[in-house]
């Protein structure tokens, strides 16, 4: 069974309230659909065998607790690289975020640090030292204005529960 065929509406909504906040209890989250609190955790723990959930979070203010220096980094590796580059940059703490990208450069990296001392150490010491990393080009994040750790499933849910309510 894929994905798509796993993601109903109920499905849905169970992804959307966690997203809002994991730590919903399921006898909560079966109240809100109006599901069986046994159905949720049928329905959660085959999500997660299918690796459609990953993990419950918290979603942290990383300013007030001091990682208040944000920066994405565009990384040029050496010709065919990019996986053994990745393998190292996962390992520095400070990165929270590597995607293979097509451009002038074949990574783009996000990281926060406490203080713009810690995000130079970061890059000079810990990233340029990576020996097949070529060039990067720092963007330094001068006010977020919006960071969602996943897009919305307004529309989704709005197509689904027409299938599921039987409207047409």
């Amino acid at each position: 069974m894929t994905a798509k065929n796993v993601l109903d509406y109920v499905n849905f909504k169970i992804i959307d309230i966690l997203n809002e906040n994991s730590s919903v209890p399921f006898v909560e989250l079966a109240k809100q659909i109006g599901i069986s609190d046994a159905t949720v955790h049928t329905r959660v723990k085959k999500l997660i065998s299918m690796g459609i959930i990953k993990k419950f979070s918290i979603f942290v203010d990383n300013n007030l607790i001091g990682y208040d220096h944000l920066a994405f980094i565009m990384v040029k590796v050496e010709k065919g690289k990019a996986d053994q580059a990745v393998m190292v940059l996962e390992t520095i703490e400070e990165i929270l975020e590597i995607h293979e990208i097509y451009d002038k450069f074949d990574l783009l990296v996000k990281i926060r640090a406490k203080s713009l001392k810690n995000m130079r150490d970061t890059i000079v010491n810990k990233i340029l030292t990576i020996s097949f990393v070529k060039e990067i080009e720092l963007m330094t994040v001068l006010r977020t204005r919006k960071e969602e750790q996943m897009v919305s499933l307004r529309n989704d849910l709005y197509e689904k529960s027409k299938d599921f309510f039987g409207i047409g």
